[in-house]
């Protein structure tokens, strides 16, 4: 039909000139065919040469703005740090030095390294950051499924008195924390400087943080269909089997996400390592003393920010091979009640 068409069309332009160039629209309502390039053009223009055209324009631009300012903010410290680590004592006191080293040399790499004993330190908190983010995570999927699914007198009561307490700052309960533990269940056996302390607290949902992945864990397991368990059950799964071979599985995202929270939050704790475990060789630990030993100002603050970055790059390559399922969890997190 379309050839058809053309070919009347053509002999009643054969037949009729229209001596004169039709306009767009006219080209359009006789049917004749249009350049492509003419049409996409047109169309632009008619849907964006206009107010909310140019405020869709103005918002694009306010948010690149937004993310490159942010993303400088964030970025910026790190860059610094790393220049700073791989500069010579001669760069740091050289003022015409801005972001490339002009000799370069890993002399402040090797001395934070030794006077951290970095690799010792790093197993420590390792292994440390391990075992707390096991029990914190247990305890998180338990306690977390238990609000989420299960009700009882008292259930939204608790609820809040989880959430209660991530506003309680952690120094206030220092004192009474230390003296718990350095005389445990009123004896003199002191499990200060052991991992104990923050084993127990992990184990019994008192940890850093651990309201935050109670909360978490709930609001994820809220968002999951009631059918799955349902579904279960039928079978003549029990609770146990429905929980640890149904939802278990489904929220691995989440498991992961909240492992990587307690895990990172323990490697950079200052709070309770510095008072439950003072004289143990871990990466927190070893940053606060790691320039006493030097005179120089500048030598301090560039040993510094070596020994900051030698901590954070750990996390940063764990981020980068756990980032795609740190943030599909994040988007399920806490969107559905």
């Amino acid at each position: 039909m379309d050839k058809i068409k053309e070919f009347i069309l053509g002999i009643k332009e054969k037949l009729f000139p229209s001596g004169g160039k039709k306009s767009f629209l006219a080209e359009m309502r006789s049917g004749n065919k249009v350049p492509r390039e003419k049409v996409d053009w047109e169309t632009w223009k008619r849907r964006n040469l206009n107010l909310n055209g140019l405020g869709k324009l103005v918002w694009i631009i306010l948010r690149f703005v937004i993310i490159v300012g942010i993303s400088y903010m964030i970025l910026y410290p790190f860059l610094v740090k790393f220049v700073v680590a791989l500069s010579s004592t001669e760069d740091i006191v050289d003022n015409t030095v801005m972001y490339i080293p002009r000799q370069g040399s890993t002399y402040f790499i090797e001395r934070a390294m030794l006077n951290m004993n970095y690799w010792t330190a790093f197993i420590n908190t390792a292994l440390l950051s391990l075992i707390v983010a096991a029990c914190q995570l247990f305890v998180a999927s338990v306690v977390g499924y238990g609000f989420a699914r299960f009700k009882f007198k008292g259930r939204d009561l608790l609820f809040v008195m989880v959430l209660l307490t991530l506003m309680i700052p952690a120094q206030t309960i220092q004192l009474p924390l230390f003296v718990r533990f350095s005389h445990f269940l009123g004896t003199d056996l002191s499990l200060i400087n052991t991992y104990w302390p923050l084993v127990i607290l992990s184990a019994l949902g008192l940890g850093l943080k651990n309201g935050l992945y109670i909360y978490l864990m709930r609001q994820f397991f809220r968002g999951l269909p009631k059918e799955l368990e349902n579904s279960a059950y039928i079978d003549g799964a029990g609770f146990f089997r429905t929980f640890f071979s149904i939802m278990l599985p489904n929220a691995a995202n989440m498991m992961i996400t909240v492992f990587l929270f307690g895990f990172t939050w323990q490697w950079t704790d200052t709070t309770y390592n510095s008072m439950l475990l003072p004289k143990l060789e871990i990466l927190a630990n070893k940053a606060a003393n790691v320039a006493s030993s030097i005179k120089d100002e500048a030598q301090q603050m560039a040993i510094n920010d070596t020994a900051c970055l030698l901590i954070i790059l750990p996390l940063l390559i764990v981020f980068l091979f756990a980032q795609r399922y740190f943030i599909q969890s994040i988007e399920r997190s806490g969107l559905v009640e």
